[in-house]
């Protein structure tokens, strides 16, 4: 069965509109670059992410989950 819906992560477009760099993000709030560049190439499939890490990501750009993440409704089998 296909998922009918997905997460979008809007990392990127958010650092780019604050001129911050997933780099700086990586440092400031003492997260993985590796971490981070999942998150800002929409990699979350599967990926584990703690509250801790996404609290830190959002207060650190001041922004809330549903900014950070957007949900897709994505098209069923039969309508492709």
């Amino acid at each position: 069965m296909k998922n009918m819906f997905s997460l979008h992560c809007n990392l990127a477009q958010i650092l780019a509109e604050k001129e911050i760099t997933p780099y700086k993000l990586s440092k400031e709030i003492s997260e993985r670059i590796g971490t981070i560049y999942k998150l800002a190439n929409n990699d979350v499939e599967g990926a584990r992410l703690p509250a801790s890490l996404l609290a830190n990501v959002c207060g650190y750009l001041d922004i809330t989950l549903d900014e950070l993440f957007t949900i897709v409704g994505n098209k069923k089998e039969n309508e492709l």
